[in-house]
């Protein structure tokens, strides 16, 4: 059951890097002098999907397997991190 919900994660994670993948692409093509601002997100989503390939596919030691997914989820902390840090600058400009 939990080896179920587990997996059922893994892959709406996977889904959801794929879809911030698209929308970051997405966002380069309709504002391309700000593709700085989709970096981030984009290699956060990209780094998802290439940790998953490697945990599915089962060539990953399990070292290697909690190293790179906290170092995945210390990118994810940081880009929320940037996030909140971003607003409270728009907050304190009103």
């Amino acid at each position: 059951m939990i080896a179920d919900a587990t997996l059922l994660l893994q892959w709406a994670s996977v889904a959801a890097f794929v879809v911030t993948l698209a929308a970051a692409w997405r966002g380069v093509k309709k504002h391309p002098r700000r593709w700085v601002f989709f970096l981030p997100p984009g290699v956060w989503a990209a780094s998802g999907i290439a940790f998953y390939g490697l945990a599915f596919a089962g060539v990953m030691s399990p070292a290697a397997f909690i190293l790179l997914g906290a170092a995945h989820r210390t990118m994810g902390a940081a880009l929320i991190l940037a996030m909140v840090l971003v607003l409270l600058g728009e907050v304190d400009d009103q």
